[in-house]
């Protein structure tokens, strides 16, 4: 069956950081054929997951799309959740966001580089890790149980869980 996989991502498109973590797991170890269309929309910013550019360009992509059905996900940080009010109530906006209008929510506790690299890294060098993780073929040291978590926990993420839903492991 055809799908259309839409990840909304927090990062700008001239980073386009991370993409290149999701991509690699993609790669890595999901069978991806003709069938499958992924569709990166880049935000520039978590907290326009719901504002009306991003929503008419996720609702332009699903009419363009014609071969099957279109899954939409957001990948979000859970950043600061567990000590900052505000990120916890940020979180908890998205979460119910994506429930309500049928969406998948990726998360990385508590960014996308921790998760990968094991690391917080400053926004300066978010690029450079990213192309390192990549040419030095990193994925390959990640555990299945980091990227298997259901619940919110420091360094995982739920993604595996997610993606397992619409494609074949390898």
């Amino acid at each position: 069956m055809a799908i259309q996989m839409i990840f909304c991502l927090e990062t700008n498109k001239r980073a386009g950081t991370d993409y290149i973590y999701i991509k690699e797991i993609l790669d890595n170890w999901y069978q991806l054929s003709n069938q499958v269309k992924l569709t990166p929309i880049y935000m520039g910013t978590k907290t326009k997951y719901q504002s009306k550019d991003i929503l008419r360009e996720i609702a332009q992509k699903k009419k363009d799309y014609i071969q099957g059905e279109t899954k939409v996900i957001y990948c979000i940080d859970t950043d600061e959740y567990e000590k900052s009010f505000e990120h916890k109530n940020a979180f908890q906006k998205i979460r119910q966001f994506c429930k309500k209008n049928q969406s998948e929510l990726i998360w990385f506790c508590h960014d996308v580089e921790e998760v990968f690299i094991g690391e917080r890294i400053s926004d300066s060098q978010k690029v450079q890790k990213a192309g390192e993780f990549r040419s030095k073929k990193k994925i390959g040291k990640l555990s299945q149980e980091r990227l298997s978590e259901a619940e919110l926990k420091p360094c995982a993420s739920n993604i595996l869980c997610v993606l397992d839903q619409y494609l074949e492991r390898k």
